[in-house]
């Protein structure tokens, strides 16, 4: 009861005219209207955050300059979906809110980081909309977060976020995690998308990660736009980027098309499955999926829809199973470099669509460790200058390990190519 009256009188207050309230028009879930913006937007929140641990906003634009206050176990929502709008200032350079060791939960809130008015701050980690340092389960759940310079949620040394259903649009990165080796969370059923518009840089990235858990959402345009720094080539403009990080699962996405690919599981990534998406390559690059650089260990890819190539296996990508992929790829279906040693291949479609016949199906290089085991089975191979192709540096020296059997082939210049500069340690089989 006293807390069903501190929200009410927490509300009016919010409500309360004051001079100068300018409106805007906004089109929300419950149709078109006006909002009143509040210049002094951070005073109202303040307000209603002291107030009590549930917190409904009311509708209207709340223009932030400083970083608001939450406290341990805030549940904070608006009123009316998509008629509460978090703005930062125009001279701001900020968060909006931080959460340090709290457990929070937001609904249904709009954060705008003003990227026009901001766009000095590109890349700055305070300037992230939402941070959270050190918390457990927060939950960030039907928000949408828009127009931000810098992170829409940066985390670190947080365990089990909960980021579910939000829309991310034109974030210079949506959602960046530093996970301390601690269990992750999940990032589920979420729209992230970008345009040429404003400059980005990446969708997820997550570092150091255990048990992140990233399902069913949509995702497209990182890139496009080139970040001002954007450092070496394939460490950004990907829908989702991973390294140090151990035990993900990566299903049941629909990627579209990014700068530079889909999803890489770079350095340090062990034990990740990469399952049922549907994803294609890049603008820059014919490759959708990398698993590579050191460290890169013990992934499976299994029953994907890949428009793109798949690579793996440069200075990292061992034992590997990647099985049931359908690929059709305007470059090489798979690559299959030096650094895998152990994988199995099977139950693969691979389809060019180039329709020049000017690539290989599978290229499998420098398999020169005599302790290699890669086994090629039941795969299909189409429309390919070579269906499947076996070489080393120089087209020279001993391959070891490879073992087909069952694959079939149409449409290929040549369905399997050896060298003639190669020995091989056995007989290939097929």
């Amino acid at each position: 009861m006293a807390c069903t009256a501190a929200r009410a009188v927490a509300y009016s207050m919010a409500f309360a005219a004051v001079a100068g309230t300018a409106a805007v028009a906004i089109a929300s879930d419950t149709g078109t209207g006006t909002l009143p913006v509040y210049a002094d937007g951070s005073a109202r929140l303040e307000a209603l955050l002291a107030g009590s641990l549930e917190v409904t906003i009311p509708p209207g634009v709340y223009l932030i300059d400083r970083e608001l206050d939450v406290r341990d176990g805030h549940m904070i929502s608006a009123a009316t979906s998509g008629a509460v709008i978090l703005k930062a200032a125009d001279h701001y350079g900020g968060r909006i809110i931080s959460a340090r060791d709290e457990r929070i939960t937001v609904r249904d809130v709009t954060f705008d980081g003003n990227y026009v008015k901001r766009s000095a701050l590109e890349g700055r980690v305070e300037a992230s909309l939402v941070s959270i340092s050190g918390a457990s389960a927060v939950s960030l759940e039907n928000n949408r977060f828009q127009y931000a310079p810098s992170f829409g949620i940066w985390s670190y040394r947080s365990a089990q976020l909960q980021i579910r259903g939000n829309t991310f649009l034109e974030n210079y990165q949506a959602i960046r995690i530093d996970g301390h080796d601690l269990e992750s969370g999940v990032i589920e059923n979420n729209t992230f998308k970008n345009t040429t518009a404003f400059k980005s840089r990446q969708h997820i990235e997550g570092i150091w990660t255990r048990k992140l858990v990233v399902r069913g959402n949509t995702m497209m345009g990182a890139g496009l736009a080139a970040p001002t720094s954007p450092g070496y080539a394939g460490t950004w403009g990907n829908s989702i980027y991973l390294a140090g990080s151990t035990g993900y699962v990566i299903e049941n996405n629909q990627i579209d098309k990014n700068h530079w690919s889909a999803i890489v599981s770079g350095s340090g990534t062990t034990h990740g499955v990469i399952r049922n998406n549907k994803m294609r390559a890049g603008d820059t690059t014919a490759i959708a999926v990398w698993v590579e650089q050191a460290g890169a260990n013990d992934i499976t890819l299994d029953g994907n829809e890949v428009d793109g190539g798949l690579f793996v296996g440069d200075n990292g990508g061992d034992n590997l199973t990647i099985t049931n992929n359908v690929v059709r790829s305007r470059g090489v279906g798979i690559d299959v470099s030096f650094a895998t040693r152990t994988a199995l291949i099977q139950g693969n479609r691979f389809y060019s669509t180039s329709g020049l016949r000017d690539e290989n199906g599978m290229y499998l290089w420098k398999k020169e460790d005599p302790a290699t085991n890669v086994r090629v089975i039941g795969n299909h191979f189409e429309g390919f200058n070579r269906g499947i192709a076996v070489n080393n540096a120089g087209g020279v020296g001993t391959v070891y390990g490879i073992s087909l059997s069952g694959n079939t082939f149409a449409n290929n210049n040549q369905d399997i190519w050896v060298p003639s500069g190669i020995r091989l340690n056995q007989s290939l089989g097929q």
